[in-house]
């Protein structure tokens, strides 16, 4: 037990030691950016799916015993709403970013892949055949020059991005990297995990108006629409691979049909006219937010402040004021980038927000200074 011990310590003097903690005071730290996690709609479904009978487990994975009429029919949906001819359902989204890396790129193949994207990806890559290429965020430029060197090296080539950024807020320039794929022959894979539900025509995502000739996108159901799963969303072809080859799918049970039943009533709402409501009042915060900190605008703001135990001291201040927001540290942020992470939702108004500016203001200006 001392070598769990003494790692525990070093990060501890690191600042960088993680408890798990209940939620409590207004909500800044969360990926519920449109209210779904608590709406009534959503709980009335719930009840009155699991009255008719809709089961609260699957019984075993899809190709044998668990595959259900719910994966089916949000599969279904979500094709038809995002615009592809196939979705593939999973667990969470960062099983479907693993079925992804570990499945589709082959010994012959290489990714290349944005410096920040998410963890599942990169965990994906690494425990996948192919060879990584890191490529500086959001250069598509450096991307090109990555490509030109792996020419007549690798089969396949796949750029793999995420469409808004978890830590940073920012938005990746997706038509010029589609456009560098086409050019090359490249697929283009985007995880949309945090744009779901949010950006684009009917909260569809940054990459809704994008061509899918050489496209695949995932999106989130754990996030905006307030549930839980991944959605891969690709050709056909595509699809028919990872459910034959994808070890994630064929050996993990399936998830609960409740939950995919209510992803679908998720998707339903968010297509709604109160879907574009919610739209509408989160894109509210996210302008009251941008004039105060600059920044890309969107409903995720990063407050860097570098040093990790500054920067857990001054969470841990902000939450005594009522306020639920978390430090962000290595290894989730680049070291020296320790930063709070605030997370907008359409549940907040004006005035709540305009009160947290008011506390974080003489931490946020000791940093500039």
């Amino acid at each position: 037990m001392d070598q769990f011990r003494n790692r525990l310590d070093i990060l501890r003097e690191k600042g960088r030691y993680r408890a798990l903690k209940q939620g409590e005071g207004v909500d800044l730290t969360s990926n519920d950016y449109l209210g779904f996690r608590n709406h009534p709609a959503l709980r009335a479904e719930a009840v009155e799916a699991v009255e008719s009978g809709v089961g609260l487990g699957s019984g075993g994975s899809r190709l044998l015993r668990g595959n259900h009429e719910a994966h089916e029919s949000l599969e279904n949906f979500a094709a038809q709403f995002f615009g592809y001819e196939r979705a593939l359902y999973f667990a969470t989204g960062f099983q479907a970013n693993y079925a992804l890396f570990t499945t589709l790129p082959t010994r012959h193949d290489a990714v290349l892949f944005d410096s920040l994207v998410h963890a599942s990806v990169r965990d994906g890559i690494h425990a996948g055949q192919a060879k990584g290429v890191k490529i500086p965020h959001n250069d598509v430029n450096a991307c090109e020059d990555a490509i030109k060197r792996l020419r007549g090296e690798v089969q396949q080539i796949y750029i793999a991005v995420e469409s808004l950024y978890s830590m940073d807020g920012d938005f990746a320039p997706l038509a010029a990297f589609q456009e560098l794929a086409r050019q090359y022959g490249a697929t283009l894979i985007v995880d949309e995990a945090h744009a779901t539900g949010v950006s684009g025509e009917a909260g569809r995502g940054c990459a809704s108006a994008l061509p899918r000739d050489n496209l695949i996108v995932l999106h989130a159901c754990g996030k905006a629409l307030g549930g839980a799963g991944g959605l891969v969303c690709a050709s056909a072809e595509i699809i028919d691979i990872l459910v034959n080859t994808a070890r994630p799918f064929i050996f993990s049970t399936a998830p609960p049909p409740l939950q995919a039943h209510l992803a679908q009533k998720a998707l339903e709402l968010c297509a709604s006219e109160e879907g574009a409501v919610r739209r509408n009042s989160l894109s509210e915060r996210c302008e009251q937010a941008q004039q105060f900190f600059g920044g890309a605008g969107s409903h995720i703001v990063p407050i860097i402040f570098g040093d990790d135990q500054r920067t857990v001291e001054i969470a841990e201040a902000l939450q005594k004021k009522g306020f639920d927001i978390r430090a962000i540290r290595p290894p989730t942020v680049p070291e020296g980038t320790a930063r709070l992470r605030l997370s907008l939702s359409a549940n907040l108004d004006k005035g709540m927000l305009d009160r947290f500016f008011g506390h974080l203001a003489p931490h946020f200006q000791d940093r500039a200074a």
